[in-house]
């Protein structure tokens, strides 16, 4: 049975982002089916992983790099001694801050390029040192899964050269739809819900501008997240609009959230996925998101767009879903039939075929390379 290094050492300890939610999704479909084994070299330790996988994995824990670009090229030469030791066959970098080097063959997920995407707004060292980190993994990668069709073209457009090892399998919502938490109350009247720590593509001021000009007596908003610059708080300067922090909360809350919300507002300048969109569509939750990058490719049918420079158009979005009899229904319906077309089952699928093909490619290129070497028959 084939061995997969799930390489993540990029994410925090204990703190799941959503790359290390994808990884841990995508290790445990590896797992039902059956096929590879896998060990995770990340700087979470076992008691600290998903129930779903914490027993069923070799563990291997390192701390967390302070500067991302020294550990690369240090993972260049304690990889794949970790992997001789191991006998691992491929290494699975779940972003590109991984292994250029490592086991048979190397396969490496995107997650979204805003270095790349949104250059004026990424921080002058993330820029300079992201570049050549993505140039080394990914070239040195047999396969690249991009999380969206967006992120795809993206690669495609900043490095042509990956194009034709890049294929698209796209994750699924997270949370269980019966997920609920009695011990929570919702806020008190109508509010929209953001979700996302607001970090400098996520926009959220934008959100509050556009409440704030609504002045609707009573409609809230309640962010899930971080928010250490007070963004939205400048943004809503002296409106009188309800303001809901809230953050590290358990999913049976965070579904409840979804569930009693006007609406879900995403209005991201960039996306390489956005989990939320698919997860409030999942419970019930209209979307109203951005209408650039991968939000609209993501939410399909099941959301209202809106153009995320502009304040006022949001706004009119948000007018609709207060005064359109039937329009909240709609949405709702056709958010449920979307989040229908993402499975974790078929993601895990698809991520098999992928490693197992990479391998299956490096030995037959491993069995040219030896032909010519043979000695002819008598």
């Amino acid at each position: 049975m084939p061995r997969v290094l799930v390489n993540m050492p990029s994410q925090h300890a204990g703190r799941p982002s959503g790359v290390a939610l994808v990884a841990f999704r995508v290790m445990a479909g590896l797992i039902e089916r059956g096929t590879v084994s896998v060990v995770l070299r990340s700087p979470w330790t076992r008691e600290q992983l998903p129930a779903s996988i914490r027993d069923r994995i070799a563990v291997v824990t390192v701390p967390r790099p302070r500067v991302m670009l020294l550990d690369v090229l240090r993972q260049a030469i304690t990889v794949p001694r970790l992997c001789r030791a191991l006998a691992i066959d491929v290494v699975l970098n779940v972003d590109p801050y991984g292994a250029a080097f490592g086991g048979r063959v190397r396969v490496s997920v995107v997650h979204d390029l805003y270095f790349r995407t949104m250059p004026g707004r990424a921080r002058t060292r993330e820029a300079l040192t992201t570049d050549p980190i993505f140039r080394l993994v990914l070239g040195k990668s047999a396969r690249i899964i991009a999380v969206s069709e967006t992120t795809r073209h993206d690669l495609g457009r900043f490095y042509p050269s990956l194009r034709d090892r890049t294929q698209t399998v796209p994750s699924a919502a997270m949370l269980d739809p019966a997920a609920t938490d009695p011990g929570s109350e919702l806020p008190a009247g109508p509010y929209v819900l953001a979700v996302g720590n607001a970090l400098y593509n996520k926009n959220f001021a934008t959100l509050a501008r556009a409440v704030a000009t609504l002045a609707r007596p009573g409609l809230g908003i309640v962010h899930v997240g971080e928010d250490p610059d007070e963004a939205i708080a400048a943004a809503l300067g002296d409106a009188p609009v309800r303001l809901t922090r809230l953050s590290r909360i358990g999913d049976g809350r965070l579904a409840d959230l979804y569930r009693g919300a006007l609406c879900l507002c995403v209005p991201s300048f960039a996306e390489g996925f956005c989990l939320p969109v698919l997860e409030a569509q999942a419970l019930g939750c209209p979307v109203v998101c951005s209408d650039r990058s991968a939000t609209p490719e993501i939410a399909g049918a099941g959301a209202l767009t809106f153009d995320p420079d502009d304040a006022a158009a949001l706004a009119a979005c948000l007018r609709r879903l207060l005064d359109e009899p039937g329009l909240r229904g709609a949405l709702i319906a056709r958010g449920h039939d979307n989040a229908r077309r993402y499975d974790w089952a078929e993601t895990a699928r698809r991520y098999e075929a992928l490693l197992l093909g990479a391998l299956r490619d490096a030995a037959g290129a491993n069995d040219a390379r030896e032909v010519p070497h043979a000695h002819p028959a008598p």
